[in-house]
């Protein structure tokens, strides 16, 4: 008897349980659907758009004026003119709220929409704007939708589709995240609990650290890398934060929550402040599309949805991060992004970054008609923001293309390459990287493109940094080799000091053996005895150039740019005072010492030995970058091969009056291989 009752109570309950996940599951769908229905109203499109669309709508539910035929995707504005109908019979303030016309006719041209079934030559129509888009219309019309029941199914499986038939290529990255979100409408429509569990899984699979395409583990976006591993924050990485951030919204605190926000958070904290300045961006980041504004609002309004989403203990370093984008420039620092060859440097004043390319990475791709000039941005490219003019407005549009800031490149006219989806657009050397102490950085690449080769380096400090160049090589050139020190936007007057006198440059161009060049509050002071400078300035543009000549052999390059200069006693002053002494400047090392900061900083393209200022000797056992801050007894040292050819340790002897100190460092490995690594060193007392 006790045991039958027992049985009818736990079937009680189990009963119990079951009606309750079942209450609970609908209740998360009708949360779910609210919160999209409210999204997607938005504000009353007017009454003129609307009037203009009754207009010329057909008898069958087409739009005169798009050609269905088309391939190129025009026929988009189908798509954005069903939400615009749809706003308008939903929205209480429209005159049209709720009149059988406009249902009506919604009605019939989504009809003609999903039968029709546009399909674009590029695949990316289909399977995301379209879906993405047309779920905005389903979901406010879904109620008069959902009268017709054929409509109705087809529209499910027209939203499905993508999702359904998408090959595991493209369901990597922002592309994987927006193909879920345009079927994400489906699921709710038709309470799919396993569809939405699915959805889960995978979203929550793309909100961690990946090791091709998307957020890399060193806090930056990867998308198209096909050739190579690529930054591309502004434009996919934003799409990708922006899908995440819908699903997260949409589904908070119900069963279909995803984990995964703190890498929305690390995102923005690690990474993305780092490459704003002034409200500007680093186009390095840009992929194709390169700029260095155009997204600058809609990234600012991501990291405020971060901002609202953020825990408790992560808020104050979002909310840090958001005024950084929003323009404050207070974040000060130096960071070595190993993943993409890339370092960024940051003061008060300045903010800079080197982006080296390797057999790992591209520089900007091109596509679709897009970035057909990008060849030359993975030569090492140099940018430099100090008032946030540089590179704005159209400089992308008519600057010379052979002349990115920073790199080392032929400046013939034959057409040069163009890196569709990143194809030649990486370098023929493993070597690209650097080492930092998070303060300091360093950082070089050997340069092996298009018949050219270099040793480039970096040496970034506080109110300075130092550029060297070596074994500039061009056996088959048939023009000159320039290294461009920057091209950017004209800001004001050049000046340049020859032999003590100071100029002004009034024409548009001079070639001189400068000591140093001021434009636009920077001065540019040359370290390399005989070095031959091309100074250009036209009404829109300035370049600065060193020109090495036709087929050189083993040119050369120093130089030191100092952001926030631009007083010509001042220049003079500091030429005679350089706190920055070169060290070695060969195709074995490259090397500089601050003797304000007490700091060396190195790249060995080779085991070998560097003497330092005092008298010390370094010595390494394998090619490395490293930071040796003499004051602090800290030594940071990095593989800028990477996972190319990383060891498993990285021996440095230290030498002081004949008596060495060895350091072995365990070097990262795998996806963290070319991170630093630090180590106090405890050196004999002189």
């Amino acid at each position: 008897m006790k045991l039958k009752t027992f049985s009818l109570l736990l079937l009680v309950v189990l009963l119990g349980t079951t009606g309750f996940n079942a209450v609970a599951q609908d209740t998360d769908f009708e949360i779910i659907y609210q919160r999209m229905y409210e999204r997607y109203l938005d504000k009353s499109p007017s009454q003129t758009a609307v009037d203009k669309l009754l207009q010329i709508m057909t008898p069958e539910g087409a739009f005169k004026g798009i050609d269905y035929h088309a391939t190129d995707g025009s026929p988009r504005k189908h798509v954005q003119s069903l939400i615009t109908l749809a706003r308008a019979y939903q929205h209480p303030e429209s005159p049209y709220y709720h009149q059988p016309k406009v249902r009506d006719s919604y009605l019939k041209s989504l009809n003609f929409w999903v039968d029709t079934n546009h399909q674009a030559k590029n695949w990316w129509y289909r399977y995301i704007p379209y879906p993405k888009e047309l779920s905005t219309g389903i979901i406010l019309m879904s109620r008069e939708i959902e009268q017709d029941k054929a409509l109705f199914d087809k529209c499910i499986a027209y939203l499905r589709w993508s999702y359904e038939t998408a090959r595991p290529g493209l369901m990597t990255g922002a592309n994987g995240a927006d193909i879920i979100m345009g079927s994400f409408a489906a699921s709710i429509l038709t309470r799919n609990d396993a569809q939405m569990r699915d959805f889960q899984q995978r979203m929550t699979r793309l909100l961690t650290i990946q090791p091709v395409e998307g957020v890399q583990p060193d806090y930056l976006f990867a998308q198209h890398c096909g050739s190579g591993r690529q930054l591309y924050f502004t434009n996919y990485g934003k799409e990708f934060v922006n899908s995440m951030l819908n699903y997260l919204e949409l589904c908070q605190s119900t069963r279909y929550q995803s984990a995964g926000l703190e890498l929305l958070e690390k995102l923005f904290v690690e990474g993305v402040q780092w490459i704003f300045y002034n409200k500007q961006y680093d186009p390095n980041n840009a992929g194709r599309y390169i700029h260095c504004n155009q997204y600058a609002t809609p990234i600012k309004l991501l990291a405020e949805r971060v901002c609202r989403l953020s825990t408790p203990d992560m808020k104050p370093q979002t909310e840090q991060a958001l005024r950084r984008i929003a323009g404050e420039n207070s974040l000060e620092g130096n960071r070595m992004f190993w993943r993409f060859d890339y370092m960024i440097h940051r003061r008060a004043g300045y903010m800079t970054s080197s982006r080296m390319t390797s057999t790992r990475t591209v520089g900007n791709e091109a596509g679709n008609g897009d970035g057909n000039f990008n060849y030359y941005a993975s030569n090492g490219v140099n940018y430099l923001f100090v008032t946030g003019r540089e590179y704005d407005r159209n400089f992308f549009r008519k600057f010379n293309n052979r002349q990115y800031p920073g790199i080392t490149a032929e400046q013939d006219d034959a057409p040069l390459p163009i890196p569709d989806w990143g194809e030649g657009g990486n370098n023929g050397n493993s070597y690209a990287g650097g080492v930092s102490d998070s303060i300091y950085g360093a950082c070089g690449m050997l340069l092996d493109r298009r018949g050219l080769q270099a040793h480039k380096a970096w040496f970034y400090f506080d109110k300075e940094y130092i550029c060297l160049g070596a074994g500039i090589r061009n056996p088959e050139g048939k023009a000159d080799v320039f290294t461009t020190l920057n091209q950017c936007n004209r800001d004001g007057e050049v000046l340049y000091a020859r032999k003590g006198k100071v100029s002004t440059l009034t024409g548009e161009t001079a070639c001189v053996q400068a000591d140093w060049v001021i434009h636009g509050q920077t001065g540019y002071f040359n370290l390399q005895r005989g070095a031959q400078y091309v100074i250009a300035c036209d009404t829109a543009l300035f370049s600065l150039n060193v020109n090495h000549g036709t087929r050189p052999r083993n040119g050369q390059y120093a130089y030191a740019v100092v952001p926030g200069l631009s007083d010509t006693s001042a220049a003079a002053r500091y030429a005679k005072q350089l706190p920055v002494k070169i060290l070695a400047n060969s195709e074995t090392v490259q090397a500089v010492f601050h003797q304000t900061l007490g700091i060396t900083e190195a790249l060995f393209y080779q085991p070998g030995e560097l003497k330092l200022d005092n008298g010390d000797l370094i010595r390494t056992d394998t090619p490395c970058a490293l930071l040796w801050n003499e004051g602090k007894q800290k030594l940071n040292v990095a593989n800028p091969h990477c996972e190319s050819a990383n060891p498993a340790s990285i021996r440095i002897t230290l030498v002081r009056n004949g008596r060495p100190v060895e350091v072995s460092f365990d070097m990262p490995q795998q996806e963290s291989a070319g991170r630093s690594v630090a180590k106090f060193v405890s050196l004999p007392q002189n």
